[in-house]
C-alpha cells in the first residue's frame, strides 16, 4: 500500500487507515523502531506483564494466534489438558474449524488417560516463553 506523507504542524507523518489500525490491534500509541531504512510500528509491550498459561483467556487474538505458530500441535495438546475452560475457549477460537475439531477430539482422549503432570507442565512453559517473544517483538 502506498500513502502519502503529510505536513503536521512542523512535522511530518503518514495517515494510517482505520482498518489497517483494527487489523493490527493498535490504540492510542505504538512502539517505533527505525533501523536499516525502515521505520518499524508494534503494538506497546507491557513489561509489567509477565504472561503464563491460565493469563491465555484475557489475551488479545492477535497475540493468541501469533504465540500458536510458535508451538507444535503436540504441545498445545498436552497443555490443554485439565486446562480452565475460558482458557480453552480462547485457544479454540484461534483455531480453524478443521483443526479445532481434530484438538478437541485428541484432547477428549488424553483428559481419559493419564497425561503425566511434568509433561503437561512442560509444555505450558514453552507457551509461556512464546508469548514473551511475542510480547518482546
Amino acid at each position: 500500500m502506498r500513502i502519502p506523507i503529510i505536513d503536521i504542524g512542523n512535522s511530518k507523518g503518514v495517515r494510517i487507515p482505520k482498518a489497517v489500525l483494527k487489523q493490527v490491534l493498535f490504540k492510542d500509541e505504538v512502539e517505533m523502531d527505525v533501523a536499516h531504512g525502515r521505520i518499524v510500528l508494534k503494538r506497546p509491550g507491557s513489561v509489567n506483564v509477565i504472561p503464563d498459561f491460565d493469563g491465555i483467556a484475557d489475551m488479545d487474538d492477535l497475540t493468541i494466534q501469533l504465540m500458536l505458530r510458535r508451538i507444535s500441535g503436540t504441545d498445545l495438546l498436552i497443555a490443554m489438558v485439565g486446562a480452565e475452560k475460558k482458557v480453552k475457549a480462547a485457544m479454540y477460537r484461534n483455531l480453524s474449524e478443521r483443526v479445532r475439531n481434530y484438538v478437541q477430539a485428541k484432547l477428549k482422549k488424553l483428559e481419559k488417560g493419564d497425561a503425566r503432570d511434568i509433561l503437561i507442565e512442560r509444555s505450558r512453559d514453552k507457551i509461556s516463553e512464546a508469548f514473551m517473544e511475542v510480547l518482546q517483538g
